[in-house]
């Protein structure tokens, strides 16, 4: 036996009671109780373009309705749009949001080159400034500015990178303003870490040996990962300046003090400071004393690098090549040159191409034979414009 129809809802008394809800004008209503239809009844309602009409009257009326209510007049895109051009001040996600991009230059800094990076930190610069000058809260002002300073002494290196020293030191000084602004005394130390290689290439390791040694008393308890590269620095400048004994002593310091530091990166600088760039710095070391156990370290180092690690790869090659220059062991010159040459010039990496300067004034000037081969075409390599 068929089982009785069960009784449909009626979706006219819904609308009915829909445009009672919303107080809609009786005109604009394209049904009414006599039309709607009985529960029994299955004939569908006759249906004409008056129809069409008001049914679009109706849900332009209820989107009005929708739209007074405030789902839509302040949504979060516009809030974050506002507060990037300074209509209102800055919370606590978008400051947020404004330090972790600060951090991802940083991080994109070890792969590209210099100059694909400065207009983008500017760019960048200014819309942390415009935050910051809106921004009424003292410890988000506070952020803000720190992260002015990052990004100022991030482009001040960018520019050392690109030879640029005179706008690397005037950049430098902006983001200690910003530094000592915000009382951020990593930072500061971060400063001196930068300033302190365009400090080298000029020939100056005793006065870059001196502005790490400050840098060391900015952050020394506060931050282990910045304390350990600034040890290592100074390792670095000590060797160099002809201090074997100090810069000994400040190795054993880094490696101690590496030890504290957290798995991951506590500020953006250091995100690049890795086992792998320590162990660099030691292997730098090593070679400027002529020590014994350089390339037992390199090997052991080249070994455990990453492939996007190309700047740390170009580097520890240079080094390797300017130890082998030195012992005149000119066919391994040419091909460590060979292999560190292109990653530094690709990448813009300045530390690199500036040890392999060095190979070529250790290399004896002469028309034949490997060294003079050798010291041509790594003059030719260092002299070509990159590709942009």
């Amino acid at each position: 036996m068929e089982a009785p129809d069960a009784p449909r809802p009626s979706d006219l008394n819904k609308l009915e009671q829909w445009a009672a809800d919303l107080h809609l004008p009786p005109a604009l209503r394209w049904f009414a109780g006599s039309h709607a239809l009985d529960e029994s009844d299955t004939a569908a309602p006759e249906v004409n373009l008056e129809d069409v009409d008001r049914r679009d009257l109706l849900r332009i009326a209820g989107a009005a309705i929708v739209s007074s209510s405030g789902v839509l007049n302040d949504p979060p895109w516009k809030r974050q749009a506002d507060m990037r051009a300074g209509r209102r001040p800055a919370d606590t996600y978008a400051v947020a949001r404004a330090e972790n991009k600060t951090r991802d230059f940083f991080t994109s800094e070890e792969t590209l080159p210099a100059r694909q990076l400065v207009t983008s930190l500017r760019t960048h610069r200014a819309g942390l400034n415009t935050l910051a000058a809106a921004t009424s809260d003292d410890a988000l002002r506070r952020r803000l500015v720190s992260a002015v300073g990052e990004t100022e002494a991030l482009t001040g290196w960018t520019l050392f990178d690109l030879g640029r020293s005179r706008e690397a030191i005037r950049t430098y000084r902006d983001a200690l303003d910003a530094a000592r602004a915000a009382d951020d005394h990593p930072l500061i130390a971060c400063i001196f870490g930068y300033w302190s290689y365009l400090l080298s290439s000029q020939g100056d390791s005793a006065g870059a040996a001196r502005m790490l040694a400050d840098a060391a008393d900015e952050v020394r308890g506060t931050d282990p990962a910045t304390h350990a590269w600034i040890l290592a620095r100074r390792a670095e400048e000590e060797a160099a300046a002809g201090d074997p004994s100090a810069a000994m002593r400040a190795l054993d310091q880094a490696v101690t003090v590496f030890d504290y530091a957290p798995n991951g990166p506590s500020r953006p600088w250091t995100s690049f400071f890795t086992e792998n760039r320590l162990g660099s710095l030691a292997v730098s070391t090593f070679g400027r004393m002529n020590h014994r156990e350089t390339d037992a370290a390199a090997a052991d180092l080249l070994g455990s690098l990453t492939p996007s690690e190309t700047k740390v790869r170009a580097l520890v090659l240079a080094d390797l090549a300017t130890s082998a220059a030195r012992s005149a062991d000119f066919d391994r010159v040419q091909s460590l040159a060979a292999e560190s040459a292109p990653l530094a010039t690709r990448t813009e990496a300045s530390l690199a191409i500036d040890r392999l300067w060095e190979v070529v004034e250790l290399l004896p000037e002469q028309r034949t034979g490997t060294a003079g081969q050798t010291r041509e075409r790594l003059t030719e390599q260092l002299l070509a414009k990159p590709s942009v």
